[in-house]
């Protein structure tokens, strides 16, 4: 049973002025959790309450049946187009290799440079048959399609570490 709309809402992250969260993410993970026992703090936090509209966005995935799998993804993988020619990411990973710097993606580089990953696992829809797509007619990518951590994706990519190693993610299965 999908989530109301109601309840999508109650799940919203609480807000000031400035559009800053007023709960510490544990604070926020733990509401969550009443309504979404199945998602993991980290993924509650990470996903709804540091990105605005994602919560009505990708309802269709209909969040009480979603699995998540802490995992790695190895060059196979991550050179997929899929995730490797990701639109956002392109355009995050050429603005980063022309010079463009803003502390997000400098603070990640120094990261992936020291530790040769990301500091925080990126969130993965799978979707190996390509038959999940959102009401509008929207189709995510197949196998996978990147729902979160677009920044990272891209330094990574820039900094050629995707062929080094396995990378952690949050593998989200129907």
């Amino acid at each position: 049973m999908s989530l109301s709309i109601k309840e999508l809402r109650s799940i919203e992250p609480i807000r000031d002025d400035l559009g800053e969260p007023t709960e510490s993410a544990e604070e926020y993970a733990s509401r969550v959790q009443r309504l979404l026992p199945n998602f993991p703090n980290q993924v509650i936090s990470q996903w709804f309450q540091e990105h605005d509209g994602v919560i009505e966005q990708h309802a269709s995935l209909n969040y009480r049946t979603l699995k998540f799998e802490l995992t790695t993804l190895g060059p196979a993988e991550l050179n997929l187009p899929c995730l490797a020619e990701h639109a956002t990411v392109v355009q995050y990973r050429d603005y980063f290799l022309k010079g463009v710097e803003t502390p997000r993606m400098t603070r990640l580089a120094q990261f992936i440079q020291e530790h040769h990953t990301w500091p925080v696992p990126p969130l993965i829809f799978d979707n190996p048959d390509g038959k999940f797509e959102i009401r509008s007619g929207f189709k995510y990518s197949i196998p996978y399609d990147l729902l979160e951590g677009h920044h990272r994706m891209a330094v990574l990519y820039a900094l050629q570490k995707h062929n080094q190693g396995r990378h952690k993610v949050w593998l989200i299965k129907r």
